[in-house]
C-alpha cells in the first residue's frame, strides 16, 4: 500500500468499549491517540502527518500498530483491512474445545501438501506437540490482545524475528495462511461463515505482514553482527 492511498479510520470496537479508550488513554503515546483521533474515514495518511507535523513514515508506522491492535481499519482503493475483534473470537472460542486436533491437524495437512515445511519444525513427536501448543496459544495471545486493543506488533515481530532464525521464508507464509483458513473450515464446517473466513483472511495478512517485518529486522541484526564479529582483532592472551 502506499501512504498517500491508505486511509485510516476508527473501528466501532474501539469508539464502542469504554473500557478500551480508557486504557489507551493511559497506555498509548499521544501521537498514537492523535492519529487515532484523526482516523475519520476521510484523510489518508499524508494528510494526517501534515496536520500533526510529523514524518509520513512515522504516521504510516503508527497507522499500522493501531491497526495491527484492533484500533482502526485501513482503506487503499478496494482493499480494506481490519482486525475483528468479535469474529475473531466467535471463531477461535468455537475450535479451543478441539485444541490440540486443530493443531495436529494444521501441521499434519501442511506437511503432507508441503513436505518442504517439515524440516523447520522440531523432528520429534514430543517437540511437535509443544509446536502444536505453541500454534495455538499464539492464536489465543492474538485473539485476546486485539480484543483488548493492546499494541501486539512487537509481539508478532518478535515471532518473525524467530521463525526467520528457523529458516522460514517469505514464501511459506502464504501456505501456512492458506492451511489456517483451511483448518478453521474442516474442524466448523459451515458454522465457520464466510464473514469468519474474511475476517481471518484480513487478520492473517496484516499478522503475516509484521511477521515478514521482523524476520526482516532479525536478518539484518544477524548480518551485522556477523559482519562485526569478522572484522574484531583477534586478541592474544598475555603471555
Amino acid at each position: 500500500m502506499h501512504k498517500w492511498s491508505i486511509i485510516p479510520r476508527r473501528t466501532e470496537h474501539a469508539l464502542r468499549l469504554t473500557t478500551m479508550r480508557t486504557a489507551f488513554a493511559t497506555t498509548w503515546a499521544r501521537l498514537y491517540r492523535q492519529v487515532f483521533w484523526l482516523s475519520d474515514g476521510h484523510r489518508n495518511v499524508e494528510r494526517i502527518s501534515t496536520l500533526l507535523h510529523k514524518p509520513s513514515d512515522k504516521i504510516e508506522e503508527v497507522t499500522y500498530e493501531l491497526l495491527v491492535s484492533g484500533h482502526i481499519k485501513v482503506q487503499s482503493g478496494e482493499k480494506e483491512l481490519e482486525m475483528d475483534p468479535v469474529l475473531l473470537k466467535d471463531s477461535f472460542n468455537l475450535v479451543a474445545p478441539h485444541k490440540e486436533a486443530f493443531a495436529q491437524h494444521f501441521y499434519s495437512q501442511l506437511f503432507a501438501r508441503y513436505p518442504q515445511t517439515r524440516q523447520l519444525f522440531p523432528p520429534t513427536e514430543e517437540g511437535m506437540r509443544r509446536q502444536e501448543s505453541s500454534l495455538i496459544a499464539t492464536l489465543a495471545v492474538i485473539v485476546a490482545g486485539v480484543e483488548r486493543g493492546e499494541n501486539l506488533t512487537q509481539v508478532i515481530r518478535n515471532l518473525g524475528g524467530r521463525h526467520q532464525r528457523y529458516g522460514a521464508q517469505a514464501a511459506h507464509y502464504p501456505l501456512v495462511g492458506q492451511l489456517l483458513l483451511q483448518t478453521f473450515q474442516d474442524f466448523l464446517g459451515d458454522a465457520f461463515t464466510p464473514q469468519m473466513k474474511d475476517a481471518w483472511s484480513k487478520a492473517y495478512e496484516i499478522i503475516s505482514t509484521e511477521m515478514l517485518k521482523g524476520a526482516s529486522q532479525s536478518h539484518d541484526e544477524s548480518t551485522v553482527s556477523t559482519s562485526a564479529s569478522r572484522e574484531m582483532p583477534n586478541e592474544r592472551s598475555p603471555a
